[in-house]
């Protein structure tokens, strides 16, 4: 499905949906830029094949000139009229593709239209990226009525030239005192830990990081297949980062770190709660710390999602991940939608200053 335009400027420009659940990676556009793990072309597969619930219609819209990339935008449709970030609980953070001086509003005004869509719910996206202020501006330009709304806090720790005794040093005394004692006692107990980056231990790291995660205090995985494939997507691309704390051979806590271009991501975590007396979560984080510090020397360690108590002990800086919710004035669901949105944030204004 495409469109062809014709700018003022002369300049034509055709814009395509392609359908993600048929399409191959080779099919990824040409000029794509990735900047993180959850914007990868074979990320968003992934989640089209694995992690959308039945009803999704998972799609990119792109707009291209002469052969080149302008802008992307990852969906997904419920085919009732509304339009979402391709995304869920799995994604960190969400960017569209946007190069330099395109006009995306082009793209969302196609993309509506074809879809026949009245709202647009993007997030949680990064309010520091200089992309969220240009897609501000583009679904303004294109007619749309947005909002913008707070998804999640994000705790990181800038890294660049850091190395782990430095940071160990900064971090609170009950937890350098926590790692010495636990330490100690995991390793006069048989304990200790692995890193497994892929190969052939990947399919003994796999099964026991289910083996914890299984014990743990975690629901079960909505979706089982998107692990395992997650897993082998991060091995295949070397960013794999996989620890699993062992005591006497039995896994008792397991991470998944994913370490891309100088950027640290502590995805996953589970620890078996029979076995919290040895804090071998903290003992692996420590472990997995000190590597990316001292061996890859990455930029940046980043938390991913959420404000859990525990990350400030590990993590020095919070930043926010926004939402961009937005409406379609010209069909009558999405003007009743922008006004019930104005009307409920007057309502929380007033109520917080009274």
């Amino acid at each position: 499905m495409c469109a062809i335009e014709e700018m003022t400027s002369g300049v034509e420009m055709s814009c395509c949906r392609i359908d993600l659940t048929e399409a191959t990676a080779e099919a990824q556009p040409k000029g794509w830029r990735a900047s993180s793990f959850d914007t990868e072309w074979d990320w968003y597969r992934l989640l089209a094949h694995t992690a959308l619930p039945p009803q999704s219609a998972p799609a990119v819209w792109v707009l291209e000139s002469g052969g080149g990339l302008l802008a992307a935008l990852p969906v997904r449709s419920d085919g009732a009229g509304r339009l979402a970030a391709l995304g869920n609980f799995y994604t960190a953070c969400f960017a569209p593709q946007l190069h330099a001086n395109a006009d995306m509003s082009v793209l969302l005004r196609d993309m509506m239209t074809s879809e026949r869509a009245y709202s647009l719910d993007l997030q949680p996206l990064a309010p520091e990226d200089e992309r969220y202020p240009a897609l501000r501006q583009a679904l303004e330009a294109a007619g749309l009525v947005s909002f913008d709304y707070f998804c999640f806090g994000n705790w990181y720790l800038p890294a660049r030239g850091l190395r782990y005794a430095a940071y160990l040093a900064g971090r609170p005394g009950s937890l350098r005192s926590t790692l010495k004692r636990k330490g100690k006692k995991f390793a006069a107990a048989g304990g200790h830990l692995d890193v497994v980056t892929g190969g052939e231990a990947l399919d003994t790291a796999m099964a026991a990081y289910q083996h914890v995660y299984n014990a743990s205090w975690k629901r079960a995985e909505p979706f089982p297949e998107f692990i395992p494939g997650f897993l082998r997507l991060c091995a295949d691309r070397g960013w794999l980062r996989l620890g699993v704390a062992r005591l006497n051979d039995a896994p008792i806590a397991a991470q998944i770190w994913v370490v891309r271009e100088g950027h640290a991501a502590i995805y996953k975590l589970a620890y078996d709660e029979a076995h919290t007396e040895w804090s071998a979560g903290s003992l692996l984080t420590a472990a997995l710390m000190q590597r990316v510090l001292d061996e890859e020397c990455v930029d940046e360690v980043d938390y991913l999602i959420g404000d859990d108590a525990y990350k400030r002990d590990w993590m020095t800086h919070r930043r926010e991940r926004r939402g961009l919710r937005a409406y379609n004035p010209r069909r009558l669901r999405g003007a009743i939608a922008a006004l019930s949105e104005m009307g409920r944030r007057v309502v929380k204004r007033v109520m917080r200053r009274a």
